[in-house]
């Protein structure tokens, strides 16, 4: 758990190689330390001295990024890491290293979906924009994740009246008259029943005795779509403000998180204000994933007719996520597993195909994102520039498979179409 500032704020708790010899890199290998369970927070706050503000940054390390050895009757796992913080001109502002350990725990929370370890370190930095960076290394299993934020530091010292980062909060708890809180350091509020609490703190140098906070949540589009008001009695310098959110009717997607705060007296006049990212994510899906009828539709490379038929004529949400899950249970290799990791690499894959090979159509819909979430990233790729007699040409190879799939870009404008026949992709050694 964390307490805040006057609570502390402390836890308890594919190489590319072309005909014409230049060497270049191309975007095909999808990144091979994929994680859904390491999140990294960075949540600024005043800090103690004019022009140096503080950099809380939580990082959260889900169990199943972790190799757990049996010790007794318990079980510990040890890993290293290492955080570091970019400027927005790349420089290097500073890097640490450390290890942590998590021991005596049981089988059961060793694998439990939802078990992790939290962390948080603080750092002075000047405002400005940065990219925090956190690397963990599994001192048994030697394998590497990563997560990278970025996030900008505003100047907290010198405006009348102003606000922190927020932070999302999952749990209050009160001991002693003091105030715990546990931070849901992953950007979801899907997975908190109901409602979540936002903790921020107001720096406030003018003479207000109240002000009125109002959390909104909109949409891409700048919909409301939820509104919280809340009168508080605030006094000179530093106060902590607890507000609670419901996210009850919130459907999956991405959303702008508001905080406003206004006098008590005139609500038309905003003197402070921050906002942060959040999303809508239900238990058992991908994070990758913003909306269950577009992840069925992008089943038609895997799913037989029937299935999407099936898939389609749930009548309820409830029934659609159920029946979801099942047909990834059933092509799991280990459908007793937590954490279905063949649904995670497919939609790893399509999200890929859509950063990477978006034209006219969404990348999972072209003829490379086909290629791509079927077979994975090529072994090697080849590219063959527009000349005047050959129209720009790809070639994907796939060692292990012993076959290459050609594209040629036919109009110049990067819309890139498979020459081999589509019936090739099909037949060959297939993941799902």
């Amino acid at each position: 758990m964390v307490r805040s500032a006057r609570l502390c704020l402390i836890l308890i708790l594919c190489a590319v190689r072309t005909p014409a010899g230049a060497q270049v890199e191309m975007p095909t290998r999808a990144p091979q330390d994929y994680s859904e369970s390491l999140f990294l927070d960075p949540v600024a706050f005043l800090g103690k001295v004019p022009g140096e503000e503080r950099l809380d940054v939580f990082v959260q390390v889900g169990y199943d990024n972790l190799s757990f050895v049996k010790s007794g009757d318990t079980y510990d796992a040890s890993y290293e890491m290492t955080l570091a913080i970019d400027d927005s001109a790349g420089g290097r502002v500073l890097e640490k290293m450390w290890t942590e350990h998590v021991n005596g725990i049981s089988f059961d929370q060793s694998v439990a979906p939802s078990a992790y370890s939290l962390q948080q370190r603080s750092f002075p930095v000047a405002p400005g924009r940065y990219t925090v960076r956190v690397t963990i290394r599994d001192l048994e299993s030697k394998s590497e994740k990563r997560a990278s934020y970025n996030c900008v530091v505003p100047d907290m010292s010198t405006p009348i009246v102003a606000l922190s980062d927020l932070l999302i909060v999952s749990r209050i708890s009160v001991r002693d008259g003091r105030k715990s809180i546990l931070p849901n350091v992953s950007p979801n509020v899907g997975t908190l029943p109901n409602a979540f609490f936002l903790f921020f703190e107001l720096y406030n140098r003018a003479n207000p005795d109240s002000l009125r906070f109002t959390a909104r949540v909109v949409d891409a589009k700048g919909e409301l779509l939820v509104r919280t008001d809340t009168l508080q009695a605030v006094t000179t310098g530093r106060n902590e403000v607890f507000l609670r959110v419901e996210n009850s009717g919130l459907p999956m997607g991405d959303y702008f998180l508001q905080v406003l705060a206004c006098p008590a007296t005139d609500t038309g006049r905003v003197v402070a204000s921050r906002v942060r990212r959040i999303m809508v994510r239900w238990k058992g899906l991908p994070q990758s994933m913003k909306d269950l009828d577009v992840a069925i539709d992008q089943l038609e490379y895997i799913a037989k007719d029937n299935e999407l038929s099936d898939l389609k004529s749930a009548t309820t949400l409830e029934e659609k996520q159920k029946k979801f899950l099942e047909f990834w249970k059933r092509r799991s290799t280990n459908p007793n597993a937590p954490r279905n990791e063949k649904m995670v690499l497919y939609y790893a894959r399509v999200d890929y195909a859509n950063k990477h090979f978006t034209r006219y159509r969404e990348g999972w819909r072209t003829d490379m994102g086909l290629v791509y979430i079927l077979l994975g990233p090529p072994s090697n790729v080849e590219r063959y520039p527009f000349q005047i007699d050959q129209k720009p040409e790809e070639v994907w190879q796939y060692y292990d498979l012993n076959y290459q799939f050609v594209f040629r870009d036919e109009n110049g404008f990067g819309d890139y179409r498979l020459l081999t026949p589509l019936w090739e992709v099909y037949n060959r050694r297939r993941e799902f």
